[in-house]
Formats: structure tokens, C-alpha cells, sequence
């Protein structure tokens, strides 16, 4: 191991008597898949405008700014360098010119009439999905004379593209412009909300996304970025930006533009960190800070010590609770507005959205496999997006080669792929990087001073426009303070929240890392590459061709002289809530090759020591106790065992729950019918059976029961109905700590057989009108487009039903809610299974397609072997090396 005290395997006290797990039962048989029916009528007319004029994008050039003398940790964003063009390319501005569209009407998207409709199931458009299987490529390759010779571009039967170029520069090209082919929309639409310009294209709905982005001053760090990056890393975002541009130039706007009224501007490296940080800004844990203070304001602190339950045996505890603020503060008051700005903004910021993320990834060591090789897996679990998160590519030049899932308009592979000989695979870590401060404000709304541990500082404002299609215009003065930007309440009232997050509050140089990575050639290699990461932080698991294996937290996490701002906010003016540093590289949790032969991250505690502190906001720790288990029984593991752990759907929690109630009863009636369901379910949630719909109502049941007993009927109802993240991950941990041992006992045992009994009546009813579906046809996927609100269901892709829940390791969450449907809120959005011994015969797969294109064959052409666990081939080509 790299350090000492961090091993695999359980911390602290055991998990209780747990009898043997069955082996991973046999697939269920397919559950249809929905295409959703469109909407009726013509789509929306477009608002009657352009783009935001530059100016008023970027607020600090806007006229009527306001700007307060004192520097600031967050300064004005540096100069932003224009991309360099090679000869004979379109510069971004001949992009627009030959590719913008005007804000003209919207027109009626042409929608390939081939997509499945109704109850028939999505059929796969390539080769049968079986793992093992090498495929073909289709299609012609697309050729191009290059400066070093020629650029080719093959697409596989799913229309994932493969690069080859003689130079690193025109491989980062080509992969812009294969992007931009399949994700344009998709790109265009998470730069504009990056930087508070969605409202434009779909109104009203946007607005507060936009407020709190603009806020937020994403394009300001995103500059800075830009301008910190090495010779290096600008160069490769440069030919990335142009290979974007150049297909644009070429090609035009896909059919979505006509949908969103909207013109194009070319693409910038400013444009692609903007991408990527909008896909992790709110993966840290501030909206978790402020559910958990809303939670004490309103319950006390003595209810939620018993909601937010630490410590548990197996968990560690870091600071203890902390006291309730008083009824008549005016920080409840200042809660209350940043949930309801949190809420609001939801819908449209990503993983903000998600009621209960996670993630799955895990090694295997050469010990502990069929071949002497390791295995490394992964699925990663997020709200499912159209289209979805990551894209599926491959990368050839003569200085690397790589292949994984990447996000639409950056030139990197961060958290999934591997280059030939060393691979990786991440889950969110839930670091603490981001405090919330509690600030006072003197002077009125023109700015004034906010108070800071040396007394009254002046603030910098200014204020931006934002345009809604469909209204006026809006007006939002941004606030930066010392320790960071407003992002919730009025200065002008005196008090507001500012956050501080270290992927914002310097520049921000962890882009290097990219290349480095697939420069890798071993595990010490790649983990070593990873100093400089800043965020998100990551559990990141690694092999290599060697046989070895290996863990890191990767990121940068603050040195505080106090923990209390890892709970709630706290005051900004005292001097033991600032930062004092940035933990060191070399003392982030690290191993390497462990005894056990293996590592396991399902978004659970990282580390046992004392330092460095991780988070509070970690999820419960019941998909990575099925992984152990799973391992334990496996013989030498094979490809084929990680895809059925991947689709495995036992929970560890239900299975408990069935042995409780086998001790039980016999109950009367619906009750007793769905206590026998459970008891003899063996805790299987699988999409055939009607385990995971009895259950899922159950659970609700005795949580909503529970909650009203202990804590009160309104405190019940903000917890199972709010919307504001955060609240599912309270409930969820305090629900499963039910069924965790305590003093050698569940506390779930203690429950009254009434209690149960009415729980479980009430279960069997909702089974019963939902007509006993099984429970894949209930717990269905329902994903928007982002334009959603202007064009309807017509852009969305079709429906699947899968099993589990969101204590599975087959990953599918639902709200909490007593009698709401169990749509499902997040679930894996990238599976992949990489094989060391073999890695040509590697395999992934997403619940969609490689294209963003509605029209597209391959929109949501993985669906159909994603819902039945299969992998489509990574390398249908053969050695992805030679």
C-alpha cells in the first residue's frame, strides 16, 4: 500500500449476521421500451432576438457596472486568447457566418420515423450486444489530407467514431469535429447555461438557472482557466475549438438550432472548460450544507442528530452536530431564500436536479481473476440527460491512443477510458471543496462593504443582463465578496450567502492532467499524473497491463482551521472559518496492489484517519457491501461475472427488511400478503417481479409513518417532498441506518408490529393500482430533451424500465413521496468492463446513443442492450494498440 492506514474493506464494526448471498440470479426477460408520444401542434415561434450581445454576456464590460476598489481572492478574469486556426481552416467567425441561423421561427423537427413507438422495445442497430463480440465497423471512413498525413475518422455500427492522425495536433481536430457532428446542440446548451444564457433560447422556466450562474461568474474562472493553461494544454484546446468550428463551417447547424431560434458563435478553449464545469459545479456539497441547516433551523438540533444519524457503526464521524439556530435569527431567514433559489433553479442545472446520485467502480487484482489479469468496472450514475452525459470515442496519434466515454466539447478523457496499458475509472467522492459563508453587508444596494476578520471590505458588483425568450429582459447584480461570489439573497438587506469553492477562487490549472493521463504507462504513472487536480474530487481506481491496481482521492481539498463550516454555513467575518491552506498532494488518500486484491468505491467512506476530512454528504454504504459480498463468494472472475454484478439487483437493505418481517406476523389481509411477499423476495428487486414495486410503496410507508412519529408531520413533509438536493440523501441515510447493527441490533427491530402492518396494507394497495406491473414496467426512465419547453416530448428519447432501486448496484433511484409514480430520478449513465488480459474484447455501453441527433439512427440505439445489462464492443476493430 502507497500509505499506511488505508485499506480495502470495511471500517470499524461489522455489518451484523448476514446470511450467504445467492449468486446473481438469471436475466430477467426484456421489459418494453416507450417512445413518448409528441406533442400536438406547431412548436413555439422563436422570441424575436439574437444572441445576448457580448457586453451584456459578459457582465464586467457591461456599462452600467459597478465595481468596488478592493482587490478580491476572486479577480477579474485575464485576457482571453483567440484560438490560432491552422491554414486553410475556418476561423470561428466563418464558422458562424456559414452555419448561423437567425432567431427566425422554429420549425418542426424532422424526427427519424424509424424510432420505436408504443410498447415496442428499442431494437439494437448494430451488431448483437454481446460483450465478447468484435463487431464491424460500418461506413466508409472519412479521409483528410492532414499536415503530417492523412486524418481518418470511422464510425463502429453504433456510430462511435474512431480518430487516427499522424499528429497529436490533428487527432484533438478531428475529435472536435466528430464532436461537433453528434453533439452540437448538446454542447451549445451546456456552455449557455454555464453562462447564464439558456433562458434565451427556452424562457421563463431557465431564469433562475441563469440568476444563479450568472452569479456564480462561471465565465470569469473559466477565463482564468484559459489563461493559466500551459503551452501544451492551449494548443490542444485550440485545435479542438477548431475542429469544432470547422465542422459548423462545413456542415451547418443541426436541426435542433431551428427548435431553440438561436444562432451559433464559434467555439472557444473558454467554451470547453465552461462545458466541463457545469457538469460539477453543484457535484460538490454546498446544497447539502444547506438542507442540513434548513433541516436544524426548522426540526433542532436534536431531530436532526437523528436524521442526519452519525456515528454509525462502520461509519466514521468527523465533528459532532452543531446547535440549532434560534426561531428569530435572521440566517433562518436567509435559509429559507436559498432553498427556494436552490429549488428553482433545479430543473436546469444537472446534477443539482439529481434527488440521489452515485456511483460504482471497482478492480480486481490478478489474484483474484480467471486469467491473472485484473478487471477494472465502473458505472457511473447521474440524472439521465438527452443525450446523455458522456460520449463514446477513440483516439489514435503516434504520442497516445485512447478510448472511453468523455463529455461533449472538451478534449479529455477524466473519468473513463484507458490508453493501451493503464485504465481508469472514477465515482464522485462528494469532497468538501465548497464552504458557505454567511455575510453582512453595510452601504446599501449600490455595493457598500461587507464585514470580513479585519474589519469592513468594499464589494465588487456589477450587474448583467439576461435575455428570456418569451419576457423581459432581467436585470441581476452579481456580488463578489472575499470569500466569494453571493449565490443566495439580497446585499441589500444586509445579509447573504457567498461560496467558496477551489475550482473558483484561483485559476484553476488542472487541465494538464488530461494529456497526462494518456501519456500514463502504469498505475503509479496515472495516480501520479493526477497531481494538480483540483475538482471535482474523485475516487478514481486504476490497473494497468502489469497486473497491478490501484485508489486515489483525487482533487484538492482546503486545510480549515475550524470543521464547522463542513455542516452548515458559517459567519464570514470570523477568522477560525477560513481557509489556511490546501492539503497536499501526498497526503491524499492513496493504495496500491492491497492484500485484499481488490478496491471498491460506491460513493462510501473513503478513509478511517483523521486527515485529510473528505465530506459529510457521503451516501449510505449499501452497493459497495453487495460488491464485497460478491466478491467474497466469486471464484476467479471472469468479464462476464463483472457485467452480471453490473446488473445485479439484490439489495442488501431490502433483504434485511424481508428477514425482519419473516419474524413477524402473521399479519391480516394485505398486509399479511405483502409481508410474505418480502420475507420471501431474498431482497431481489428485479424488473420481471413485483419485490421491487411492494417494496419501493413499503418503504415510503414506514419512513412517512416514522417520520411523523418522531420528528412531526410538517418536518415529514418537507423531507419527502422537497426539492431541494440534499434531502432524498438525509432520508435515504437515515432510512437505511434502520437496518444498520447498532449494539448488535437493528433499530428497525424495534418498530411496532402496527406500524409495519399499516405500512405494509398500504403497499399492497398502491401494487394493486398500479394493476401489478412488474416492477420494470413501473420503474421506467422518462428523459427530457433540454429543449423540452419549447418543442414538447418530440426531441425526448423512448422510455426504459429496469429493476433496483437506489441501494442496488444496477442504480435506479425514485422519489420519496407516498403515492407518486416511481419514475426514476438517476441511474447509470456509463457502464464499461475492461479486460487486461484481453482488451480489445473490452465492452460499454450507454442508455442512449453516441449522437445527440434526434433524427439520428444512433440516438438512442445502446438502449436496448443497456436495459438487459449487455456491453457493446469498445474495440470492434481489433487491438485498439496497433
Amino acid at each position: 500500500m502507497r500509505r499506511a492506514g488505508v485499506r480495502a474493506g470495511r471500517l470499524g464494526a461489522g455489518a451484523g449476521g448476514e446470511p450467504a448471498a445467492a449468486p446473481p440470479g438469471r436475466a430477467r426477460p426484456d421489459v418494453p421500451v416507450h417512445q413518448p408520444r409528441p406533442r400536438a401542434g406547431a412548436a413555439p415561434g422563436a422570441p424575436g432576438r439574437g444572441d445576448v450581445p457580448g457586453q451584456d454576456r459578459r457582465g464586467g464590460r457591461h456599462r452600467g457596472a459597478v465595481r468596488g476598489p478592493a482587490a478580491s481572492l476572486h479577480a477579474a478574469a485575464a485576457g482571453r486568447r483567440a484560438p490560432s486556426p491552422g491554414a486553410g481552416e475556418p476561423s470561428p467567425a466563418a464558422a458562424a457566418r456559414r452555419g448561423g441561423r437567425g432567431a427566425g421561427g422554429a420549425h418542426r423537427l424532422r424526427v427519424r420515423p424509424a424510432l420505436p413507438a408504443g410498447d415496442r422495445p428499442v431494437p439494437d442497430r448494430g451488431p448483437e450486444a454481446a460483450p465478447a463480440a468484435r463487431g464491424t465497423v460500418r461506413g466508409l471512413p472519412l479521409r483528410r489530407d492532414g499536415r503530417g498525413g492523412p486524418r481518418v475518422i470511422t464510425r463502429d455500427a453504433y456510430g462511435i467514431p474512431s480518430v487516427v492522425a499522424p499528429t497529436e495536433d490533428e487527432a484533438w481536430f478531428e475529435l472536435g469535429r466528430a464532436c461537433a457532428e453528434d453533439r452540437l446542440m448538446q454542447m451549445e446548451y451546456d456552455r449557455r447555461r454555464a453562462s447564464g444564457r439558456w433562458a434565451e433560447v427556452v424562457g421563463p422556466s431557465a431564469l433562475p438557472a441563469d440568476r444563479l450562474a450568472r452569479r456564480l461568474r462561471l465565465t470569469d474562472a473559466a477565463e482564468r482557466d484559459v489563461a493559466a493553461m500551459d503551452d501544451r494544454t492551449r494548443r490542444t484546446f485550440d485545435r479542438y475549438a477548431a475542429g469544432v468550428n470547422a465542422h459548423v463551417a462545413e456542415h451547418g447547424l443541426p436541426d435542433e438550432f431551428e427548435h431553440a431560434g438561436t444562432s451559433w458563435q464559434g467555439w472557444t478553449p473558454v467554451d470547453s472548460v465552461l462545458a466541463f464545469k457545469i457538469r460539477h459545479v453543484l457535484m460538490g456539497v454546498w446544497q447539502y450544507k444547506i438542507a442540513r441547516a434548513v433541516l436544524r433551523a426548522t426540526a433542532g438540533a436534536a431531530a436532526a442528530a437523528k436524521l442526519d444519524p452519525r456515528p454509525l457503526p462502520g461509519m466514521r464521524v468527523t465533528v459532532p452536530p452543531l446547535d440549532r439556530i434560534p426561531d428569530g435569527d435572521p440566517r433562518a431567514r436567509l435559509l429559507e431564500a436559498a432553498r427556494a433559489d436552490v429549488e428553482a433553479a433545479a430543473e436546469h442545472l444537472g446534477f443539482l436536479a439529481e434527488a440521489e446520485g452515485g456511483s460504482n467502480a471497482w478492480v480486481l487484482g490478478p489474484d483474484r481473476t480467471a486469467t491473472g489479469k485484473p478487471l477494472l468496472v465502473n458505472d457511473s450514475h447521474r440524472a439521465l440527460d438527452a443525450p446523455n452525459a458522456y460520449w463514446q470515442a477513440r483516439l489514435r496519434c503516434p504520442e497516445f491512443t485512447v478510448a472511453g466515454g468523455t463529455f461533449p466539447g472538451l478534449p479529455g478523457f477524466p473519468h473513463f477510458g484507458h490508453n493501451g496499458q493503464v485504465g481508469w475509472a472514477i465515482t464522485n467522492a462528494a469532497g468538501d471543496a465548497q464552504d458557505l459563508f454567511v455575510e453582512r453587508f453595510r452601504g446599501g444596494s449600490g455595493g457598500g462593504e461587507v464585514r470580513t476578520p479585519d474589519g469592513w471590505a468594499p464589494v465588487d458588483v456589477r450587474e448583467e443582463r439576461i435575455v428570456v425568450r418569451g419576457a423581459e429582459d432581467h436585470l441581476e447584480p452579481c456580488h463578489l465578496t472575499p470569500n466569494g461570489p453571493v449565490v443566495h439573497g439580497d446585499p441589500a438587506t444586509g445579509m447573504a450567502l457567498s461560496l467558496r469553492w477551489t475550482a473558483t477562487d484561483r485559476p484553476c490549472e488542472q487541465f494538464g492532467v488530461l494529456r497526462r493521463m494518456l501519456l500514463a504507462s502504469s498505475v503509479g504513472d496515472l495516480l501520479d499524473a493526477q497531481d494538480g487536480w483540483i475538482d471535482p474530487l474523485n475516487n478514481i481506481v486504476a490497473a494497468d497491463t502489469s497486473g497491478h491496481i490501484g485508489y486515489l482521492l483525487r482533487g484538492t481539498l482546503p486545510e480549515r482551521a475550524s470543521l464547522a463550516a463542513t455542516q452548515v454555513p458559517v459567519p464570514g467575518w470570523r477568522r477560525e472559518h477560513q481557509w489556511t491552506g490546501l492539503v497536499p498532494f501526498s497526503a491524499m488518500p492513496r493504495g496500491e496492489d492491497p492484500p485484499e486484491g481488490l478496491f471498491v468505491t460506491a460513493n462510501n467512506t473513503v478513509t478511517a484517519a483523521d486527515r485529510p476530512f473528505v465530506s459529510h454528504a457521503l451516501n449510505d454504504c449499501y452497493r459497495v457491501e453487495r460488491i464485497h459480498e460478491l466478491a467474497a463468494e466469486a471464484g476467479p472472475a471472469t468479464a462476464a461475472d463483472m457485467r452480471a454484478w453490473q446488473g445485479d439487483t439484490v439489495s442488501v437493505a431490502a433483504r434485511r427488511w424481508g428477514r425482519l418481517l419473516d419474524e413477524r406476523g402473521p399479519f391480516e389481509g394485505d398486509a399479511e400478503e405483502a409481508r410474505l411477499l418480502l420475507a420471501t423476495g431474498k431482497g431481489d428487486l428485479g424488473p420481471g417481479g413485483t419485490v421491487g414495486l411492494v417494496h419501493a410503496g413499503f418503504r415510503r410507508e414506514v419512513a412517512r409513518r416514522l417520520l411523523d412519529r418522531e420528528f412531526g408531520s410538517g418536518t415529514r413533509a418537507w423531507l419527502m417532498a422537497s426539492g431541494l438536493p440534499g434531502t432524498p440523501v438525509v432520508l435515504r441515510r437515515w432510512f437505511a441506518s434502520l437496518t444498520w447493527p447498532r449494539d448488535g441490533e437493528w433499530p428497525a427491530r424495534r418498530l411496532p408490529d402496527e406500524l409495519l402492518a399499516e405500512a405494509l396494507a398500504a403497499a399492497w394497495r398502491q401494487a394493486g393500482e398500479a394493476g401489478w406491473k412488474p416492477w420494470g414496467e413501473v420503474h421506467r426512465t422518462a428523459a427530457r430533451h433540454p429543449l423540452h419547453p419549447v418543442a414538447g416530448t418530440e426531441l425526448d428519447p423512448p422510455s426504459a424500465g429496469i429493476g433496483g432501486d437506489n441501494e442496488t448496484i444496477q442504480n435506479g433511484a425514485y422519489g420519496w413521496t407516498p403515492g407518486t409514480p416511481f419514475g426514476i430520478t438517476n441511474l447509470s449513465v456509463y457502464r464499461q468492463v475492461l479486460d487486461f488480459a484481453d482488451l480489445a474484447g473490452s465492452g460499454w455501453v450507454v442508455p442512449g446513443g453516441a449522437s445527440g441527433r434526434p433524427a439520428s439512427a444512433h440516438y438512442a440505439d445502446q438502449l436496448s442492450a443497456w436495459q438487459r445489462h449487455a456491453l457493446v464492443p469498445m474495440h470492434p476493430e481489433g487491438d485498439p494498440c496497433r
